[in-house]
Formats: C-alpha cells, sequence, structure tokens
C-alpha cells in the first residue's frame, strides 16, 4: 500500500482532483462510520442496532487543502464559458489508475492496482466488499493463509440474528496450539445468564488446577445474602491462614465476634439500623510451622437499614442542584430502589493445593420500578435539554414493552483449556444467546409506536486445512435512509462539537454541505492476490455539487476522468465556468490570474482543438455500485486487493489513502 501513496502523491493538487478526494473521503468515512462498529462493536443478543452517531475531535482535515491549484498542462477552451484541463503525471509506480467523477449525475469512481512492497508470504489471499445504502449495510470477506506455526487446528463458527422473528448468537469454536512456553494447566468455566424486565439471574461455576500455587494460599469462603422482613442476614463460612500481624484479632471467640462486629457493623451505623453478629463455628489453631489457621461460621443480622437508605438517597436527591426533584418525587426513587428484592445472592471459592473451584448463585427481582424511576431521575437532572426527550420516552416504552411481552434473554457458556504432558494446549467453548417472547415484543413495540430494532444478521467461520488456515465473514445491517442518516449525523456531531466554534469558515461551509449532499450509496472492494492489490470504489449523491462547489472558489467542476498510457496517467477536469470568463475569444492572457494557469501551461483557444478526451463513464459507474455485494467478493479470481482480512482493516486502509491525498501539499 505505502507503493499506492507515494504513487499517488505525485498527481498534482488540482481543483477537479480536490473535490474528487473531498466527495470520496465523505463516501468512505460514511462507510466506515456503520462499518466498524458492526464488525467491531462486539455480539450481543439483545442490542438494538442504533443509527450512527459519529463523533470526530478533528474537523478541519478535509478542507485543509492547498488553496492554490497546480497549473494545468493544457487548457483546452470551450465557447460556452466551459473548459477541459488536462494534467499529465507519472504514474510508473502504479499499474493502474482510473479516477472518474461525474457530479451532474453524483456518481464518483477511483480504480487502483499495484504490487505490494514486501508482500505477506503468509498471506496467500484476500478479499473483501461493503455497500452503504438507503437499505442499509452489508458487506462480506474472506482470507487464506499460511496456518501459523503453533496453531496445531482450529475451528470457528459464529452466527446472529436480530429480525422480527428472532434474537439470538451462536459461537462454538475448538483448537489446539503449542503451548510448551506455557503453564496454563486446566481451565474450565461454564454458566448462564437470565433477564427479563423486573428478574435478573446468573449461577456458574469455574475450576482451575496449576501447579503454580502452594499451599499458603489455600482458603475457602462460603457467603449468602438473604432478604427477610426486617432487614438482610449474611451467613459466611470460612477457612484461612492467618499473618502474625492479624492472629490477635482472631485467636479467641470473644476477639472474633468484636473484629467482625467492626467489620460489619459501620455499615449498619451509618444507616442508622442495628447490626447483630452470631458466630455459630468457631476453630483457632496455632500450627507448629508457626501460621495460625482459622474456621469460622458465623451469620450477621441487620435490621433496620432499609429506612436509613430511603432516608439517606432522599436527602442526596432533593440537595442535587442538577436535579428538580420535589421530596415526593425523590422519596418515590428512594422507595424503589429498597424495594428491589434480593432473592439469592451466594458465591464459594475454594483454593486447595493448586486447585481453584469456585460457584455462584444470584437472582435478583422487582427492579422493574427503580428502572422506570432511572428514566425520571434522567429527565429530572436534564436541566440543559441535552438528552433528547424523544429517546428518553422510547427508552421508557421499550422497557414498559418487555414487561408486558414478559421478555426473557438468556445467554450460556461452556468452555475449558487443558494442557497435554507435551505441552500442547487444546481448547473448546460454546456460547448461545437466546430471546424468548421476542415476536410478542416487536407487537408491544409498535402498538406503542416505537420502531423495532433494525434487522442484523452476521456470520463468521474460520478453519485450518492442510497447512491452510481459511477464514470467511459477512454481516448485513438494515435500516431505512442509513446511508442519508450517516452522513447528515456526521455533520450534526461535527456542528454540535465542543470545538465547533473554533472552525474555520471554510470548515464551516464544507459542513453545511455535508448536510445537504444526500449521500445514496456508497461502496468499496478490495483484494490481494499473488502480490498484487486492487482497490474499487464508488458513491453517489442527490447533491453532489454541494461538496465539490466548497473545494474551489474560481471554477466550476463538472466531471474528472483518467487515461494511462504506459507509465504515464493523464487527468482531465471538465469545467463548467471558469470564473466567469468569456472563453470563446479568450486567450491566455485573459486567463493569467486563475491559479490553474503557468508559464508552462499551453492555452489552446476555442474552435482550435478536437474534443476526444476520455469522459467520466457513468454507465460503469452506476454498474459497479448496483452490483450485490455477495457476489462482489466472490467474483474474478483474479481480483486483487488489501493486506490482511476484513471490512475494519479493508476501511482503515482506503481512508488513510484518501486522507493522505487529500492533505498532502504541493510536489
Amino acid at each position: 500500500m505505502s507503493s499506492v501513496l507515494k504513487s499517488l502523491a505525485k498527481l498534482r493538487s488540482t481543483d477537479g482532483f480536490r473535490a474528487f478526494l473531498a466527495v470520496c473521503m465523505v463516501a468512505v468515512v460514511g462507510v466506515a462510520t456503520i462499518g466498524l462498529p458492526v464488525v467491531f462493536g462486539g455480539a450481543t443478543t439483545t442490542a438494538q442496532a442504533t443509527e450512527p452517531s459519529p463523533e470526530f475531535e478533528s474537523h478541519d482535515s478535509i478542507t485543509q487543502v492547498d488553496s492554490q491549484s497546480e497549473p494545468a498542462d493544457d487548457i483546452y477552451l470551450g465557447d460556452n464559458g466551459s473548459a477541459v484541463l488536462h494534467y499529465e503525471n507519472d504514474s510508473e509506480d502504479l499499474d493502474k489508475i482510473d479516477v472518474g467523477m461525474d457530479v451532474s449525475e453524483g456518481l464518483v469512481h477511483m480504480l487502483v492496482v499495484d504490487d505490494v512492497e514486501n508482500p505477506n508470504e503468509d498471506v496467500e489471499s484476500a478479499n473483501f466488499s461493503t455497500i452503504l445504502n438507503q437499505q442499509g449495510l452489508s458487506g462480506n470477506g474472506s482470507m487464506v493463509m499460511q496456518q501459523p506455526d503453533d496453531l496445531k487446528d482450529l475451528t470457528v463458527d459464529v452466527s446472529g440474528e436480530v429480525s422480527e422473528d428472532a434474537n439470538e448468537f451462536n459461537a462454538e469454536m475448538s483448537g489446539s496450539f503449542n503451548g510448551e512456553n506455557t503453564s496454563a494447566g486446566t481451565v474450565s468455566t461454564s454458566g448462564e445468564i437470565a433477564a427479563t424486565a423486573d428478574r435478573f439471574e446468573t449461577n456458574g461455576e469455574v475450576f482451575a488446577e496449576t501447579d503454580t500455587m502452594g499451599s499458603g494460599s489455600n482458603m475457602y469462603v462460603d457467603a449468602a445474602v438473604t432478604e427477610t422482613k426486617s432487614g438482610y442476614t449474611v451467613d459466611v463460612t470460612q477457612e484461612r491462614n492467618l499473618s502474625q500481624w492479624t492472629v490477635s484479632q482472631w485467636e479467641t471467640r470473644d476477639q472474633a465476634k468484636q473484629t467482625l462486629q467492626g467489620q460489619y457493623g459501620m455499615l449498619a451505623t451509618s444507616l442508622n439500623g442495628t447490626s447483630e453478629i452470631e458466630i455459630t463455628n468457631y476453630d483457632f489453631q496455632n500450627q507448629s510451622s508457626g501460621q495460625s489457621q482459622l474456621e469460622i461460621a458465623y451469620t450477621v443480622t441487620y435490621t433496620g437499614v432499609d429506612s436509613g437508605i430511603e432516608e439517606q438517597l432522599t436527602d442526596q436527591l432533593v440537595s442535587d442542584e442538577s436535579a428538580d426533584l420535589t421530596r415526593s418525587e425523590a422519596r418515590e426513587i428512594a422507595t424503589s430502589v429498597t424495594e428491589v428484592h434480593l432473592e439469592t445472592i451466594s458465591f464459594m471459592v475454594d483454593v486447595n493445593e493448586g486447585t481453584v473451584d469456585a460457584d455462584w448463585d444470584i437472582a435478583i427481582a422487582n427492579y422493574d420500578e427503580l428502572t422506570l424511576s432511572m428514566f425520571d431521575l434522567m429527565e429530572a437532572t436534564d436541566t440543559t435539554g441535552q438528552l433528547p426527550q424523544e429517546q428518553l420516552e422510547n427508552a421508557r416504552k421499550s422497557i414498559e414493552a418487555q414487561q408486558a411481552a414478559n421478555l426473557e434473554s438468556t445467554f450460556t457458556w461452556d468452555g475449558s483449556v487443558e494442557q497435554a504432558s507435551s505441552g500442547d494446549l487444546s481448547f473448546n467453548a460454546t456460547m448461545t444467546g437466546d430471546t424468548k417472547n421476542w415476536d410478542a415484543y416487536i407487537d408491544e413495540l409498535e402498538s406503542r409506536d416505537v420502531e423495532p430494532p433494525n434487522d442484523v444478521t452476521f456470520d463468521l467461520t474460520a478453519e485450518t486445512d492442510g497447512d491452510e488456515l481459511s477464514m470467511d465473514g459477512e454481516f448485513k445491517l438494515e435500516s431505512k435512509d442509513l446511508a442519508g442518516q450517516t452522513i447528515k449525523s456526521w455533520a450534526q456531531s461535527i456542528q454540535n462539537s465542543q470545538s465547533s466554534t473554533t472552525m474555520s469558515p471554510k470548515t464551516e461551509e464544507f459542513v453545511s454541505a455535508l448536510n445537504e449532499s444526500e449521500l445514496k450509496v456508497a461502496r468499496i472492494d478490495a483484494g490481494l492476490k499473488d502480490g498484487t492489490v486492487r482497490v474499487e470504489a464508488g458513491a453517489q449523491f442527490e447533491n453532489m455539487s454541494e461538496i465539490t462547489d466548497t473545494v474551489s472558489e474560481s471554477l466550476s467542476v463538472s466531471g474528472v476522468a483518467t487515461e494511462q498510457h504506459n507509465e504515464t496517467t493523464s487527468m482531465y477536469v471538465y469545467v463548467d465556468d471558469m470564473d466567469g470568463i468569456d472563453t470563446a475569444s479568450a486567450t491566455k492572457a485573459d486567463l493569467e490570474q486563475l491559479s490553474v494557469v503557468g508559464p508552462e501551461t499551453t492555452v489552446h483557444q476555442a474552435g482550435e482543438w478536437e474534443d476526444d478526451f476520455p469522459r467520466p463513464d457513468t454507465d460503469a459507474m452506476s454498474e459497479f455500485l448496483e452490483t450485490e455485494t455477495e457476489d462482489a467478493a466472490k467474483d474474478d479470481e483474479n481480483a486483487d486487493g488489501t493486506p490482511g482480512f476484513g471490512i475494519g482493516a479493508g476501511l482503515a486502509s482506503i481512508a488513510g489513502l484518501l486522507t493522505a491525498l487529500v492533505l498532502r501539499r504541493r510536489v
């Protein structure tokens, strides 16, 4: 890719080329804004695919282009105020470059093919394709590479779906690798999480065996918290070795009770409640090794702490200057906190002679009123109006819809890592996510005039075969008017940012143009094969002139086309208006005030030349943008692309390429 950057950097700074790059940059940012979170944002079975709200720290980057264009090699004047600017550039480092733009059709396209400098011999082939349009975002990619030396075998299968009918996630992976330099021992874990609108439950276990822990680390604790009518009880059974600095706190039953009262009583006192300690089992031993061992079981009973929680929380909410709450409203929120029911909270940890065994069981219920109270609190503290009222109201309605539909989401996992005597490590893991009553939840959302989650599907597979590792992935996000909303959200985030007050007038003009440009579709394809990289990108705007007009102050660019002969690339910039000059009778002297005219520029007067220059191929541009994404990643076995795998890597490369071109200084 570095050779591509170096070669393209030789293209001279023209109004037409800068306009082309500005348009391409907008399209690439639009795709990257949605594509990167979809690919790298993680998979969750309950998450809703939302509209983008990108934020950028620096907003002058696209407009930081030379104010002066380089002089053209030739200018061909028309008889209606128009002209064609010709630039000839050295492109010996590029196998192929093709640039095209038609402002009236709103089309822009770029194709670059080049040999990779110092190619990674481990990567045999890679390709991806992604398209952003008014229906959503979709993409796929694949890669074949030499199997890493330490990897013995690998199988991965990850898939997920969010639609009107399902909200589910599945992942399976297994494999083995050389672990002779590690000491992992054996680790296994399994468990489950289940959640509804008013109940959360999780249970699971973890087991680990390793030779890195000595007997001095042995300990055991089993604890449980239970809610009663008057408060809470905490039951603890504990076995532990004592250090010489703590022995005096535990060496008699009375000292142990006093120590426990100090640990637990402070909480009760701070909440205007009481606590009582009952030791049900006590065994203290001084061992011959000089260490002391304690076995103890006790119960802590808390009484009257709920009223203290309510009173203190009410006082804090009323005194909070950022909230506009009456004492009655504050107490209602505080009461919803203490009404949460702790059904079960228990855990056990046993560390003994190099093994660790742990399990837990937690169930919390009746927090639906607390959830709704949090929305009241957010509304009360939003004194500046920064939280959109519609979003808060829709979130509240979504919780109510979950309650009405009895929506339940579950996530389970089971995994293990084992080390053989040879040192090889093998692993196996499965994860599943599912949602019960999902269709009823969608119906409840629609009955409350809340848009259901956008449809999302994704799939990723990887496997070893012989001495090769192959990976394939695809995703699809359905959302109405996603392309246009992406660019508008980008522009709005810039306008609403803290640094918007320091933007230059040129940047303000560009941001305003973003809002009016109306991106319809953007597509990026890339591939790598036999050491050759191929990158192709295109986009279409409803109002492309809104962007191109911000790039040049004197020329009205209508199109760009290129042609390549041997090691030379010619760029033709079509101009509809040469700064108001009457080109029908103009000579070079009439144009000398324009930055595109220099001492070496040859001006061809109107009627003295034949129009046989290449034109933007709008049919080919449209065909590229209309091709289905699923076919794009599979077609043309000889198509070559960008190193690495995945949408994120490709977008990063292309965004970097275009940014470098837009920001470069004259050469």
